[in-house]
């Protein structure tokens, strides 16, 4: 089983990371390549699922697609994709232009290939999207993407030492979610005649945020601590009043500082602040 994740660029070129379900980068991490050598790529790898970090095609109508909508009223943001007589001759979506051209050449070869096999299930795996489902939360503030969506491609036990840029993170991602979308973790809103969103979820996302300002959106990070910056916090831990009735909280505070530990970050401080046991191969 083999998933193949390509981010889109104007420029830098297309950079194309394959995952197996041992979540390991294949040896062909290929960062910078041309359009014309995906095609050559993809006939090399044989891929059983494509996910492009980019729409296939323009919106049917208006200035975005209906996946695009529906994730926006979540609380995820992405670029919105308008109609063609909206966005052609745009120089923004010049890259979502390379993005139709690279759908095509994904498309051309895998039914050649594979039988009719289609790139769909990996349709738009979107990095942005696909962390924040895999962390349940927004990025917080003070921690950058590259550092936030490379730590959840190492939650998820992907190793990310080849993965030396943004760009190649960002098609670890997408090929993370093309592989879970192979193994039955998927769910993709919208409309498939425009292209959907796929995202790594087995479920139906929560409904429309609250309003009230005073009530945190389902995406938004529960604490301001709770974040992977946590692992070098600038300040002690404070013991407040409340904390002891927040266990379902500190479980997952503390599951995420294991993870962090185990990659070898600076991590295992924060738990013996807090009086918590290191991970046992740390010691």
């Amino acid at each position: 089983m083999l998933a193949l994740g390509i981010d889109v660029g104007v420029g830098k070129g297309l950079d194309l990371v394959a995952l197996d379900e041992q979540r390991l980068p294949v040896h062909d991490v290929l960062p910078k390549i041309g359009l014309e050598q995906v095609g050559d790529s993809i006939r090399e790898l044989d891929p059983d699922v494509i996910a492009i970090d980019a729409p296939p095609a323009w919106a049917r109508e208006g200035r975005s697609r209906l996946t695009e909508r529906i994730l926006v009223e979540r609380n995820i943001r992405t670029f919105a994709t308008p109609t063609r007589a909206r966005g052609k001759g745009n120089p923004f979506y010049d890259w979502m232009e390379i993005g139709f051209r690279a759908f095509r050449t994904a498309a051309r070869r895998l039914l050649s290939l594979c039988g009719g096999r289609s790139t769909r299930d990996g349709d738009g795996g979107l990095p942005h999207a696909s962390a924040t489902v895999l962390r349940g939360c927004l990025r917080p503030e003070g921690i950058g993407k590259k550092a936030w969506r490379e730590g959840t491609l190492i939650a998820q036990g992907v190793r990310t030492d080849r993965l030396t840029s943004m760009d190649l993170v960002d098609a670890g991602l997408c090929a993370l979610s093309g592989l879970l979308a192979l193994q039955g973790t998927r769910f993709a809103p919208g409309d498939p005649k425009e292209g959907v969103i796929v995202l790594p979820s087995s479920h139906c996302l929560p409904g429309r945020s609250p309003s009230s300002a005073r009530t945190r959106r389902w995406f938004r990070c529960p604490s301001p601590r709770c974040s992977a910056t946590a692992a070098a916090a600038h300040r002690p831990a404070r013991r407040s009043r409340g904390a002891s009735s927040l266990p379902g909280h500190d479980a997952k505070r503390k599951s995420m500082l294991w993870r962090l530990a185990r990659d070898g970050r600076d991590a295992t401080d924060e738990l013996r602040r807090r009086g918590w046991k290191v991970p046992p191969e740390i010691g």
